[in-house]
């Protein structure tokens, strides 16, 4: 992951705290405050300050916000403009089976925040981080390379504890990403780890609900 692109609101929405807490203490411990400085002159310069910083923040956070919502718009296109074929080629579906092996070997990197080991403890640690993965979201590739990174180590963990295996599908309408079209099956049923993937992301769906319809 990378560093995040938006700027915090939360030190500005601390110092609008600490300016409205500054007269305060100032009118109560002048000597220990601004001795030299009339109360209300400070009062002003307080309430500026302070209206300033809580305009700052609630701009980023309006902005965060704002950003959180087109992202998780954009897992939910990508996820939905998929079209898997039923009959792909052998050498297509082996393909999106070696990148899906590839994401996999490479989760040391890709997930090195989380300090991945196929474990559902693992998939905890990895949502703390999901607003971090929706900041990096600036467009439809962007999306799609998030959604392949947590689909592909949700549906190995679940392979890894549970017993599902991967049957791999492809999109040719996809290109480099055709491998988002592979399922999981187990017995006679079948789960789809990136449209599982896109839901936890979005918030469509919790972890729970998710182990208990892959257990």
């Amino acid at each position: 992951m990378t560093n995040t692109k938006l700027h915090s609101p939360w030190p500005y929405l601390s110092l609008t705290a600490l300016m409205g807490l500054i007269p305060v203490l100032n009118n109560k411990y002048p000597a220990a405050f601004f001795p030299a400085a009339p109360g209300g002159l400070v009062d002003l310069v307080c309430v500026l300050l302070g209206v300033l910083a809580a305009f700052l923040g609630f701009s980023r956070l309006w902005n965060r916000l704002q950003h959180g919502a087109i992202a998780k718009a954009l897992l939910t296109g990508v996820i939905a403009k998929r079209q898997a074929l039923e009959k792909a080629d052998e050498s297509e579906a082996s393909q999106s089976g070696r990148i899906v092996s590839r994401l996999v070997r490479n989760v040391d990197e890709d997930l090195k925040e989380i300090k991945p080991d196929f474990t559902w403890d693992s998939l905890k640690r990895l949502q703390g981080v999901f607003g971090l993965l929706l900041e990096e979201i600036e467009d439809e590739q962007d999306a799609l390379i998030r959604l392949g990174v947590v689909g592909t180590y949700l549906g190995e963990t679940a392979c890894r504890n549970e017993g599902w295996q991967w049957f791999f599908k492809t999109d040719p309408t996809l290109r480099q990403f055709s491998y988002l079209a592979s399922v999981l099956r187990k017995d006679r049923r079948e789960a789809d780890p990136y449209l599982l993937a896109a839901q936890w992301l979005t918030g469509q769906k919790g972890l729970s609900e998710i182990k208990k319809g892959l257990e």
